[in-house]
């Protein structure tokens, strides 16, 4: 056997095995190190001096500054932030060792949850052979793809990887509950959940998405079997609680804490805000598919108007969007694509909406939303082969019957 053969044939045999996984998690977090190998000494910006350089709250860990920490506003975050000072203050190549450390961990999580949605009775018989490389491709894009640069390298953007991590393990402990039948998964799910809450707001939407991903593909489209699961339900919308407790609806002002205003800022109203996430969803999309003139301060044009151009066009493009999806599942039986645009969606919803923000594009605000984009590209990578394979073999097939 010659040593070509012998690589393919050890491949082959890795990748059969249980310890693809852990091949996999090590792949995963040397590529994340090789791609922000040269971040470790990106100094401190923007609101990184006020979360840390001027925050006197981080500065001094006792029982009752942890305990205040943590009852405040995205308390985690702040957390691991006193953490990062008592080790070695205000040294930024700690903070960027956590950032990047929770990103793999993140891109692990992905690949998780790819490979046991595909492992799914629902899914197995076409996808089983193959879970683990469409896994380990979809986790690596996470990874290293330019789009997360932000949400890793910008310090205080921890609160996006941090509230994907619980996000994440939610999702796996909620999907470890169904297939084992124990509760204490589910326990776990709304403890992760209201962890997620009090890293970033957005974490709100985490009901709906497993609401939808439930549906879809434990449930198999059985709304009874999903309504069964509603004590897990409660549990995970427990972070609701967190959000509102921290959400003050009467300051007549910006309201920092909870990272959005609301009330409407200079220029912008709801409404403009809005049409103004209509083309921005777009730019995000682009920035996924062709990661170039990326920026950490836009300076974006503002939407007046419905029927200005491009906002109409951007407008059509979400309605063609949804509209596919919904066809793609009921026409055609689809569910990951289907999946993964209402998990793009639904995530970027809290801040690409209706509530103004005072910036009304950043990258960071992506990062988890972009999941779902790369759960659609796996599928449809995976689809076109499948569809090219199928039109070489139907091709053959008329050649030998005219032979």
């Amino acid at each position: 056997m010659g040593f070509v053969q012998t690589i393919q044939k050890k491949a082959e045999e890795l990748y059969d095995s249980p310890r693809f996984t852990i091949a996999a998690f090590f792949l995963i977090l040397v590529s994340v190190l090789i791609a922000y190998s040269n971040t470790f000494n990106a100094s401190f910006h923007f609101d990184d001096t006020p979360a840390i350089v001027d925050n006197y709250s981080i500065k001094h860990m006792n029982f009752d500054s942890i305990v205040n920490t943590l009852k405040a506003n995205r308390g985690v975050v702040m957390f691991s932030l006193m953490i990062n000072y008592a080790l070695g203050g205000l040294n930024v190549v700690g903070y960027h060792v956590f950032n990047i450390l929770v990103h793999a961990l993140n891109s692990m999580f992905v690949y998780l949850l790819i490979l046991w949605t595909l492992s799914l009775p629902l899914l197995m018989g076409k996808y089983g052979s193959r879970s683990r490389r469409m896994a380990l491709f979809g986790a690596l894009l996470f990874a290293v793809h330019p789009v997360q640069t932000e949400s890793v390298t910008y310090i205080i953007t921890r609160t996006e990887l941090l509230a994907t991590f619980f996000y994440l393990s939610s999702f796996l402990l909620f999907i470890q509950g169904v297939r084992k039948q124990n509760f204490l998964y589910h326990v776990g799910a709304g403890v992760t959940a209201v962890l997620a809450a009090n890293s970033k707001e957005w974490a709100v939407t985490l009901p709906a998405v497993l609401f939808v991903y439930d549906y879809l593909f434990l449930a198999e489209g059985s709304f009874k079997a999903v309504l069964s699961r509603w004590m897990s339900y409660v549990l995970v919308a427990l972070s609701w609680g967190v959000v509102a407790y921290h959400l003050d609806l009467t300051s007549g002002g910006s309201n920092a804490a909870v990272g959005f205003s609301v009330v409407t800022t200079s220029g912008i109203t709801k409404g403009t805000y809005l049409l103004t996430s209509f083309n921005v969803i777009w730019t995000y999309i682009r920035l996924l598919f062709l990661p170039i003139n990326q920026n950490l301060d836009y300076d974006y044009a503002i939407a007046k108007t419905l029927f200005e151009f491009p906002t109409l066009l951007s407008f059509l493009g979400h309605v063609a969007v949804v509209g596919f999806a919904f066809w793609a599942y009921v026409k055609k039986g689809w569910t990951l694509a289907p999946f993964g645009i209402a998990w793009f969606y639904i995530g970027l919803s809290p801040v690409q909406s209706f509530v103004p923000i005072v910036d009304v594009i950043f990258e960071h605000r992506v990062y988890m939303p972009s999941i779902g984009f790369f759960i659609v590209f796996v599928a449809a990578y995976e689809g076109l082969f499948d569809w090219l394979e199928k039109r070489k073999g139907n091709k053959s097939g008329v050649k030998a019957q005219a032979a």
